[in-house]
């Protein structure tokens, strides 16, 4: 006796093969009926006996497509007898109804099978650049709207030839319902031009003369998956040089792409961790550290001993690739401006960067930085969510006073957005900074892009407190277009509750919060924070020892000025002057000015302002060029086992840390020990007092957890040592791996916070 039921599967199910694969499996169990994409997952109606229906549910869930993450199964009709079953299965016609709640799959590294057929020459794909199947090739940057169907993406324009449209309609095919499946008949087309865009060949010939052309030294710009990079090879000072000068990039560290595993394990160092990641679907930039004597130009990523490198993720990449072993992908953009993705924006900007042109005529629907990784033990979290995590949901399982749609707007720095619905938490991609046209523009494109895709009306958005974030601005004008209510969420409360929903922790706890600023509730530039509570409110337990910034944003990036306030504050202003002179005299003239202004200058908390100081009081670097340089030298500078010692200080109902007596033992310890070892001991000394506090606040409230965020947490030094000081303590530490400990994370926390607030 045959049986029939409807059932829903939910999840990333659309655009990874699911369809084919469930038509396959119905084929093997008896099973006949369909399956279709819908505004919900995938349904579906079965017809088979008891027997074969238990199998088949059992193996959807224990078989399904390695890039598929199924979330539920829910029964929409029960099982009762079929009396009149259809002759098979089929892949039915998408239907679209209700409320979108399907989910968008990220895209994905070019598989093994598809290079294999690259690289046969009696493929018909022989040297294609844009081969692909149900398991890989682009997805999020190529759809326009949902259901996932061809007409819905941006290879709606290329019309499959009568192969390619066999392969898709043949259950049997590795292209059955692959919906950008293309070949070189039918498919997108690369072509080379130089700098004014004068074309100079095509096909596979614009490939090799493009590998050719930066192999010989010449800079390239290469359109990929979510925009272009500019292209060169690494191991050419001169080279590296030149793109540095016409970047505007003086000293911000470059990616390199390996042509290999074994490519990479010559540059980088490579634990289990970061293996696994870089052979990954989501194929992440990963910093490791960098083997020595160092094979590529120091250049590449100069003041640091780490190299961020990557696979190549796609077939277009492992074709250039194999003449050079590696090259220099940088994203395609203009001082912090978002990634290029349109031919004409990059001929337009990039030819004064660019020696030539590798141009697709594939459209980027959405485009999309890469993802970046570092590894800390046997784990892993991410610097940077874009390329293949993005639009990955996190499951949002949390107590919640309000049920409708939350966005989470962001912070300033590390722009993003996060939305809550239902038991889902949707993070946008990483934006850039948020502080020109072009970047506001690039954010609104997106966070449009989503509402669109997932029919996302939201009734609360929550923003940072700051009263100038462009972000808050923009989310108060979006309010008022939807009628939606908002709420201020305070910066450092953000990364708190992102961080404890990340881990899955719904108690009281520590929030250890070091970053390099936040507006405070008393107007004060936080940013060495312990906060003990939850999503719902927290209390201000701790913090760096105040101290003031000279000039506010001036002092950011000139870290002599902040250091020579921090100077002045344990030395008095003499000494200060006379130990300025002596560290940084090309500055000495402002010298008194400076200190001047320092009474009236903003007070600050900042953890991430005293890292940069001590770098420059060490003669690492006084004035930057990015955004946590003078840091991110002082970790690569540090060895050795010395501890800095910090105070541990009560001042009311807060504990403290007192910066002075480290300022004191760098200053005392600068002619008789290495800097590096110097450095090792601020890095260590700081550990060992923040998990003091920790201990102390453990002891005073019972809590067993520490949260870390914050974009000092990006130290992996300083990371790893407090952890272990942590444990020594008997505090838990709660890290971020899949939302950026950074300022990325705060549009979450955001979201979270005001679901909880109702």
């Amino acid at each position: 006796m045959l049986f029939q039921t409807r059932i829903l599967v939910s999840g990333i199910v659309q655009g990874v093969g699911f369809r084919p694969f469930c038509a396959r499996l119905a084929d093997s169990e008896g099973i006949r009926g369909y399956a279709l994409n819908s505004s919900r997952g995938v349904e579906m109606e079965l017809h088979g006996t008891e027997a074969g229906l238990d199998r088949f549910l059992q193996r959807l869930v224990g078989e399904s497509p390695p890039a598929s993450s199924i979330t539920s199964v829910s029964v929409m009709e029960e099982r009762r007898e079929s009396p009149h079953p259809p002759d098979g299965f089929e892949i039915a016609r998408s239907r679209r109804e209700g409320r979108q709640t399907a989910l968008i799959p990220a895209d994905l590294a070019v598989c093994g099978r598809c290079l294999s057929e690259m690289r046969d020459p009696s493929d018909r794909r022989y040297r294609y650049p844009f081969i692909n199947c149900t398991d890989c090739g682009p997805r999020y940057t190529i759809i326009s709207e949902l259901p996932y169907d061809r007409p819905n993406t941006t290879m709606s324009v290329f019309t499959m030839c009568a192969e390619c449209g066999r392969e898709y309609v043949d259950p049997l095919s590795r292209r059955f319902h692959a919906e950008p499946n293309a070949c070189p008949v039918c498919g997108p087309s690369v072509w080379l031009t130089d700098s004014a865009g004068r074309k100079l060949t095509s096909g596979d010939d614009a490939v090799r003369m493009c590998s050719r052309l930066l192999g010989q030294g010449r800079i390239g710009a290469v359109k990929g998956v979510g925009g272009f990079h500019i292209a060169c090879t690494p191991f050419r000072d001169e080279t590296v040089a030149l793109l540095r000068e016409r970047k505007r990039r003086p000293h911000k560290p470059f990616a390199v792409m390996a042509a290999s595993i074994g490519e990479a394990e010559r540059l980088v160092h490579l634990p289990s961790s970061a293996r696994r990641l870089l052979l990954s679907p989501a194929a992440p930039i990963v910093l490791c550290c960098a083997r020595m004597p160092v094979r590529v130009s120091r250049l590449v990523a100069p003041g640091q001993r780490t190299l961020g490198v990557m696979l190549p993720y796609t077939p277009l990449h492992h074709l250039l690739l194999e003449e050079q072993g590696a090259l220099v992908m940088t994203s395609a953009n203009f001082s912090d401006a978002p990634i290029v993705s349109d031919n004409a924006e990059a001929l337009a900007g990039l030819s004064r960067i660019v020696d030539f042109f590798l141009f697709s005529d594939r459209v980027i629907h959405m485009p999309i930085d890469d993802s970046v990784a570092a590894v800390i033990g046997r784990s892993y979290f991410l610097l940077r969510r874009g390329r293949g995590y993005t639009p990955l949901p996190m499951p949002a399982r949390l107590p919640r006073e309000h049920d409708g749609i939350v966005l989470g707007a962001g912070a300033e720095m590390k722009g993003s957005f996060c939305f809550l619905r239902g038991d889902s938490l949707l993070p946008g991609q990483y934006l850039g900074d948020m502080k020109q046209r072009e970047t506001l523009e690039y954010y609104s494109r997106a966070l449009e892009h989503f509402m669109r895709l997932y029919e996302l009306k939201p009734d609360v958005i929550a923003y940072d407190m700051h009263p100038q974030y462009l972000s808050s601005l923009a989310a108060k004008r979006m309010a008022a277009e939807l009628g939606a209510r908002t709420t201020a969420v305070q910066h450092h409360h953000a990364h708190f509750a992102a961080c404890l929903f990340e881990n899955g922790v719904d108690e009281r706890s520590c929030g250890v919060i070091f970053d390099g600023t936040g507006y405070g509730e008393d107007g004060d530039i936080w940013g060495g924070e312990f906060l003990v509570g939850d999503a719902s409110g927290y209390v201000r337990a701790g913090h760096f020892l105040p101290s003031r910034l000279p000039g506010g944003d001036a002092a950011v990036m000139a870290p002599w000025r902040y250091a020579l306030g921090l100077l002045h504050d344990v030395f008095g202003r003499e000494r200060a002057i006379e130990l300025a002179c002596a560290s940084w005299p090309e500055h000495s003239t402002k010298f008194g000015t400076v200190l001047d202004i320092l009474p009236a200058s903003p007070r600050t908390t900042s953890c991430g302002r005293f890292f940069d100081a001590v770098a420059a009081l060490l003669g690492l670097r006084s004035v930057i060029t990015y955004d946590g340089q003078a840091a991110m030298e002082l970790e690569a500078t540090a060895t050795g086992s010395l501890l800095a010692p910090f105070g541990v200080m009560r001042e009311g109902d807060s504990w403290l840390i007192d910066w002075r007596p480290a300022v004191r033992w760098v200053v005392e310890s600068m002619g008789s020990r290495p800097i590096a070892e110097i450095a090792g001991g601020i890095h260590d000394g700081l550990a060992l007092a923040t998990a003091e506090i920790c201990g102390r606040i453990g002891e005073e409230t019972g809590v067993r957890f520490a949260a870390l965020s914050g974009g000092v947490w990006q130290n992996r030094r300083l990371l790893a040592a407090t952890c272990r000081c942590l444990v020594a303590n008997g505090i838990q530490p709660l890290l971020h791996r899949l939302l950026p400990p950074n300022d990325e994370c705060v549009s979450a926390g955001q979201a979270v916070i005001a679901a909880r607030r109702g």
